[in-house]
């Protein structure tokens, strides 16, 4: 149903879009990438004595001209000298955080990690100088969700048209999870990975509309349980003395080209 009201829209925009000339649009968009962010608590970690921590980072997304930016496919977010205890903490079954799903709501309380904000601009594919187009505009509300799988982190999206949060505007309603993964890198760290979902590339079909995230706010709160007796952290530094660092890798869509953004940050007690 959703994806027949998105079609809909299109067609108000434009007709059939030519394979050939969003490949020519492709090239013309060059992506410029930043990041910011921190870790809050970890100052003084080691490997044998990590301490729990909140996780606050940004990420923005431009083009270097000025135009719509090609949108990314896959997001690889490393945090500097962490680990995650995933499986010490409540979890959400991912089925709850489907398009037909009821949502966060129906998630154990404790499942809940954080929030934040996800900014778009949206247009014709064929035209990257469409941006913030109001036909198909969809900003969001980012919901942290810990998954009951091992090693998952579940990013939940909201778009509800009129509501206030966020000065949030969208063209249909979006009830969208996607599924990320932690990975471990050795004394690196760990990245959180994942892939967007097509429904929230291109809501109306590849080659009609281009939905691109244009800055990404998020806040993962520091917190703790116990396991075998010991308090753990979700977020837990292992390595921060003086400074971190946090780096995000980019793939476009196009030509599958890759960029990345980096940040350091003063650890803190």
């Amino acid at each position: 149903m959703r994806r027949k009201i998105w079609v809909a829209l299109a067609a108000t925009v434009v007709a059939a879009v030519a394979v050939a000339s969003v490949a020519i649009a492709a090239e013309t968009q060059v992506n410029t990438y930043s990041v910011t962010g921190k870790m809050t608590g970890g100052n003084g970690a080691t490997k044998k004595k990590p301490k729990p921590v909140a996780v606050n980072f940004d990420y923005q997304v431009g083009e270097e001209h000025g135009l719509r930016p090609s949108v990314v496919t896959k997001y690889s977010i490393l945090f500097g000298g962490l680990q995650v205890n995933n499986t010490a903490f409540k979890g959400c079954n991912p089925k709850l955080l489907t398009d037909s799903g009821p949502g966060p709501s129906a998630c154990p309380k404790a499942s809940i990690m954080g929030s934040g904000k996800v900014r778009n601009s949206t247009g014709k594919s064929s035209d990257p100088t469409d941006q913030n187009n109001p036909a198909f505009l969809c900003n969001l509300k980012l919901t942290a969700v810990n998954s009951t799988q091992k090693n998952h982190f579940l990013l939940y999206l909201l778009g509800v048209k009129g509501d206030p949060d966020i000065n949030q505007r969208c063209a249909l309603p979006i009830n969208q999870a996607i599924d990320a993964k932690f990975v471990k890198h050795g004394s690196k760290g760990t990245s959180l990975d994942f892939n967007v979902p097509d429904i929230l590339l291109h809501p109306a079909g590849p080659g009609v509309v281009d939905n691109a995230v244009t800055q990404v706010q998020s806040s993962i709160k520091k917190l703790t349980t116990k396991k075998h007796g010991k308090t753990v952290g979700f977020f837990e530094s292992t390595s921060c003395k003086t400074k971190q660092t946090i780096k995000v890798t980019f793939t476009q869509e196009a030509g599958n080209k890759k960029g990345t953004a980096s940040t350091t940050y003063k650890c803190t007690k």
